[in-house]
């Protein structure tokens, strides 16, 4: 958890350097456009850090569903980030001090929701009738296939030679 929660940081630290660049050349295009400039400089960022967090912090596939499910779990954090980065300049801060201060309060709301939503281990249980033993059930994960008890089992085509027989 702990690694996990370093590569969380690192990706989001080179995601406040994507936020902040956009947001500089949006802000020069559009010097009024306080908000709608600072929405797409956090939604870039959004995007950034999914790929990061996918590929280094939680090493799973580049999904569109992953990639909906981490804009849903940002946008709660991005409305908390854009109304204290508001407010913060009502009261005259420098946007890009402003910026700084309010992306932290979305840091732990994201981490702690991309992991236990966005990028949770899957499982898939295969259904086992009605009669069966339960310890024939077999759990594919992506680590291995196992049975109900967690024995790894081999993928064989045919079936394993037993003493006696030859």
């Amino acid at each position: 958890m702990v690694k996990r929660l370093a590569w969380y940081l690192v990706v989001g630290a080179s995601g406040i350097g994507v936020n902040m660049a956009v947001l500089t050349a949006a802000r020069a295009l559009f010097p009024r456009w306080l908000t709608a400039t600072y929405l797409v400089a956090v939604e870039c960022a959004i995007v950034w850090n999914y790929i990061g967090n996918a590929r280094f912090t939680f090493r799973q596939p580049l999904t569109w569903r992953g990639l909906g499910q981490y804009n849903l779990v940002s946008a709660a954090g991005a409305i908390l980030q854009t109304a204290l980065y508001r407010y913060l300049l009502t009261l005259r801060w420098y946007y890009l001090l402003a910026d700084l201060v309010a992306i932290p309060v979305a840091t732990g709301f994201g981490f702690v929701f991309s992991w236990l939503w966005v990028f949770r281990q899957r499982s898939r249980t295969l259904a086992v009738p009605t009669g069966f033993p339960r310890s024939l059930e077999v759990v594919e994960t992506k680590e291995a296939v196992s049975d109900a008890d967690g024995k790894r089992l081999r993928a064989e085509s045919r079936p394993p030679r037993t003493e006696g027989h030859r």
